[in-house]
């Protein structure tokens, strides 16, 4: 059994071991320590992350240097003061207090003096082309407008005017141009658009103002005739497509089955907008009285299969209107097939219509 005198010993040992290291420690983290003072087995003890990675004592020394300057950084930047004794001074809780008390005088002040977080919100094109359509109706002067209200007429009149008899580069023009760019970038909505975009939008207003205004009366005809004719074959394709949705089952059971066809819907793709005919407008009298009625020219690329297909559909179609109508409802147009258009198959459908529907002839 150990005496006690070695048992004071020890303690003292212990205690003489401990204070060592515990100023070695403080000396390593002042920065007050040399190279040749560290201890290998010091470093290895306290700093094994350090050692298993350099794996020599250069490494670790470089570590301790790294500490060090991350440490005088810290100092210089937050004031806090790491003295020999390891203890942290007031520096920082008094800047933290500092920093709360100005958040609440901050809060005090009212919610219109705190920063707040505006999200950005970022229009489409066709937002951004709406927009600057209703500024181009709002601003510019309308050269087909009519009106018996003289006071419409002088707000009219008091809009930015084109020279449409004059080129884009005419000063009168570029004016024009030059207000339309300010007052449309000054808008808050309009923000994040490009200048270019705006630019081409002002651009392209002028070019069509200035087509349209030098049109002669049969280019006006002719597009209007253009416009209608595009429109009946669009309201055409939707009706039709709409009828066959309702009755595919009995149509598909009267057209029969062909090599190809999907099991259920299987003619619903062919009722494109392209692949729809149109005609010319006229006047049929029908129980003595005159009614509205279509010629259509058919196009000889559509095959007589495909076309009774069309027929099919449009006598669903007209059978379900007579019966479903009432009192004062305005009677759909009779459609006559009167001419062929001699055409080929539309670009748009050469790909996507089956072999039958097209005429080979």
């Amino acid at each position: 059994m150990p005496s006690n005198s070695s048992r004071k010993t020890d303690r003292k040992g212990k205690g003489k071991a401990s204070a060592s290291i515990s100023t070695s420690a403080n000396r390593v983290l002042a920065g007050r320590v040399g190279p040749r003072e560290i201890d290998p087995q010091f470093l290895i003890r306290n700093y094994p992350r350090s050692a298993i990675l350099n794996n020599n004592i250069n490494g670790v020394k470089d570590d301790i240097a790294a500490v060090n300057s991350n440490m005088a950084a810290f100092k210089n930047r937050m004031g806090v003061v790491v003295d020999t004794s390891g203890k942290t001074h007031t520096a920082f809780a008094d800047f933290a207090t500092a920093y709360a008390n100005n958040q609440t005088r901050m809060a005090s002040l009212g919610p219109s003096l705190m920063p707040s977080y505006v999200p950005q919100t970022f229009l489409s094109d066709a937002k951004v082309s709406v927009i600057i359509s209703e500024i181009f109706a709002e601003k510019l002067w309308d050269w087909k407008f009519e009106s018996d209200d003289p006071a419409l007429v002088a707000e009219n009149e008091s809009k930015k005017k084109w020279n449409l008899n004059k080129k884009i580069n005419h000063r009168d023009n570029v004016a024009v141009i030059n207000y339309l760019k300010s007052y449309i970038s000054a808008q808050t909505r309009l923000a994040d658009t490009h200048p270019w975009v705006i630019s081409n939008k002002i651009k392209n207003r002028y070019k069509h103002s200035h087509r349209t205004f030098h049109e002669s009366p049969e280019q006006k005809a002719k597009k209007n005739s253009k416009g209608r004719a595009n429109s009946r074959t669009l309201q055409m394709s939707i009706r039709r497509k709409s009828t066959y949705m309702d009755n595919w089952v009995a149509i598909d059971a009267a057209m029969g089955y062909k090599t190809g066809n999907p099991v259920e819907k299987a003619y619903l793709k062919l009722f494109q907008k392209d692949a729809m005919s149109d005609g010319e407008s006229d006047i049929e009298i029908v129980d003595n009285l005159p009614r509205r009625c279509l010629h259509v020219a058919r196009p000889t690329w559509r095959s007589e299969e495909f076309n009774r297909l069309l027929t099919m559909v449009d006598d669903i179609d007209r059978t379900h209107h007579v019966l479903n109508a009432g009192v004062g409802t305005k009677p759909r147009m009779n459609r006559y097939p009167a001419t062929l258009l001699p055409c080929s198959v539309p670009a748009t459908l050469s790909q996507s219509l089956p072999r039958w529907a097209i005429n080979d002839e």
